[in-house]
């Protein structure tokens, strides 16, 4: 009986063994590769964005850790800290505990790539002095390029979460200091080419915080940032400082003192093509100036706090123990004149005719609604963003060394 043939070995089966074993390594090196670059990139970037912070004209700044999520395309900066060089001022200019930073898909659709940024407790100080070394207000084409270069994408979608904004004046007598802490605002619309829409206000800010004396503020503003000249809607609430908390304030800037008395303040303004147009509405509730200035005080100064005290009870509204006036401005950007005889008639009225509204009057300078635009934080974020942003399952944390 025949034996059968022993069937011929599969053709190239010796070059196909070779071939899966190059592809394998190579995609083996790829991959190893990309987990190197992934494990990298925070340490690269924390090295590349202190030395950029350290080039600051007069200034420098580190980050203490870098979070990357490649997945949403974004980072994140922690222990963000600028600061001046030269030792004369105390705080920082700029702190936060974390910085993100990340692409706004929902504009990528649209064929627009922008960024979104959002600051958990930020605070920025503004310190003025007598000399320039030991003041820290700049905020100039220093900061924007450096900003620039952190963060390199237009940003769109801006939010802080209990941020602080606090100005100290070294140069007066006694010390002012003045601060709006736990703030949180909201800032949409921004953009580097004009509103598609053809909107005239397309930017929105909505922000809320807490003055020193307890007071509440709010603030509400439309502007479109790319307009040649200020193009704004901005309307203001201050209500319920009080004053006693301020009488550091007080004497700095107006030589009196107050032992009881609460404050609260209106305004709204509409800039078009360079021209201003706008009111204030300051109140003054049961305001008491008993406090004496002392014996050793100059002659100045009690002859003012009289004549101070002396004008809040011949101008008070009795009645609701109250001194408010309405005072309206208008003017280019660089001559802004205020109406003195419309602020006088005012403060009569309302201390011997009828009194102002302890709020935003209901049509804003130039016809523009008021009271519906003072919207402030939305409740649902979410919503309001309309962005999924889930942070990554374990993020790359580098710390300062």
């Amino acid at each position: 009986m025949d034996q059968p043939a022993n069937d011929p070995p599969p053709p190239r089966r010796r070059g196909w063994r070779r071939f899966s074993r190059v592809t394998l390594i190579t995609v083996a090196v790829i991959v190893v590769v990309l987990v190197a670059a992934r494990i990298a990139m925070p340490y690269v970037m924390r090295s590349a964005i202190n030395a950029r912070l350290a080039k600051i004209p007069d200034y420098t700044g580190w980050v203490d850790q870098v979070n990357v999520s490649v997945i949403r395309g974004a980072y994140s900066l922690h222990g963000v800290v600028v600061q001046k060089t030269n030792g004369q001022v105390k705080e920082p200019y700029f702190r936060a505990d974390q910085v993100d930073f990340s692409i706004a898909w929902r504009e990528l659709a649209r064929g627009k790539l922008v960024a979104d940024i959002e600051l958990d407790k930020p605070i920025l100080n503004f310190v003025q002095a007598e000399s320039t070394e030991a003041s820290q207000v700049a905020a100039d084409s220093r900061w924007q390029e450096a900003v620039n270069d952190i963060f390199p994408i237009d940003i769109t979608w801006l939010k802080i979460n209990d941020g602080q904004v606090r100005y100290i004046n070294n140069a007066m007598t006694p010390k002012v200091d003045v601060r709006v802490a736990h703030m949180h605002a909201l800032a949409t619309g921004l953009r580097n080419r004009v509103d598609e829409a053809g909107n005239e206000f397309p930017a929105r800010l909505a922000l809320e915080g807490e003055t020193i004396g307890g007071g509440t503020l709010k603030i509400a503003a439309q502007a479109e940032p790319l307009a040649d000249e200020p193009h704004f809607l901005l309307k203001l609430e201050l209500e319920r400082v009080s004053l006693p908390a301020m009488n550091e304030f007080l004497r700095a800037y107006g030589n009196v003192d107050v032992s009881k008395g609460l404050f609260s303040g209106y305004v709204e303004v509409v800039a078009r093509n360079g021209h201003f147009q706008g009111y204030f509405k300051p109140f003054f509730d049961q305001v008491d100036f008993s406090a004496s200035p002392g014996d050793n005080a100059p002659t100045t100064q009690r002859v003012w706090e009289w004549f101070v005290r002396s004008f809040a009870w011949v101008f008070k509204n009795h009645a609701r123990d109250e001194v408010a006036t309405r005072i309206p401005f208008e003017g280019e950007t660089k001559d802004l004149k205020v109406s003195i005889w419309e602020t006088i008639r005012t403060l009569l009225r309302h201390a011997f005719i009828q009194p102002l509204q302890k709020k935003l009057d209901s049509k804003a300078p130039g016809g523009v609604g008021a009271q519906d635009e003072m919207s402030m934080l939305p409740k649902d974020d979410a919503k309001e963003r309309k962005l999924e942003k889930e942070p990554p399952k374990s993020p790359t944390v580098v710390p300062r060394k």
